[in-house]
């Protein structure tokens, strides 16, 4: 009863934020992009892939926000909405957001990891130069945090006539992805859904 309870006021919660904001409850705002995606698994050898540039609470340039890079990669078993935000880099920081001014001083993770093939994965991305960074190299690490280069996206403007990309991670899994832990991700989930009521909504 009370999971029940808690879910329900998660979700509208999240409703209410994004129907006040117009918008998703978090990073709202951003810049829609287009990049050149190479690399080894989880990731395609090569891929043109829809990119998203954002602060977590739309801030103003040079405030300090939680940065935000999402970006969907194609996969053998569906699309994979990877969303990632300013966090520390060590074995427990990478699990905690990190408010940062400026890109170069962001490393950009998933918060949480992912189940990949029975192991424990979490994904970092370090920007290149350039404010936004015209770049970013994408690391890998398991539970011990030693972080390992997989994959390089660059970045270029995006085509005018290109619709937005509404990046869902909960919806855009692919089926040898698995959100975890598996109680994170059921909140994960019911946050989602209500930011998406609260965006059809407004």
């Amino acid at each position: 009863m009370f999971s029940r309870v808690h879910e329900g006021v998660l979700t509208t919660v999240f409703r209410l934020i994004a129907h006040t904001r117009h918008a998703r409850a978090f990073h709202p705002r951003g810049i829609q992009l287009t990049g050149e995606l190479s690399g080894s698994a989880p990731f395609p050898g090569n891929a043109t892939v829809p990119v998203r540039l954002s602060k977590g609470a739309g801030t103003g340039p040079g405030k300090p926000d939680v940065l935000g890079l999402a970006l969907r990669v194609p996969t053998a078993t569906g699309d994979w909405d990877l969303l990632l935000s300013s966090t520390g880099t060590g074995e427990r920081t990478r699990m905690l957001p990190k408010f940062v001014r400026h890109w170069q001083d962001a490393r950009l993770g998933t918060l949480a990891p992912y189940r990949h093939r029975g192991e424990l994965v979490w994904f970092m991305a370090v920007p290149g130069e350039g404010e936004p960074p015209e770049r970013f190299t994408l690391h890998a690490s398991g539970k011990d945090a030693d972080w390992r280069p997989v994959a390089e996206l660059v970045l270029r403007p995006q085509d005018r006539d290109v619709a937005p990309v509404a990046f869902d991670p909960v919806l855009n899994l692919p089926a040898d992805m698995e959100l975890a832990p598996r109680w994170l991700a059921k909140l994960r989930d019911e946050a989602y859904e209500g930011s998406r009521r609260g965006r059809r909504e407004s």
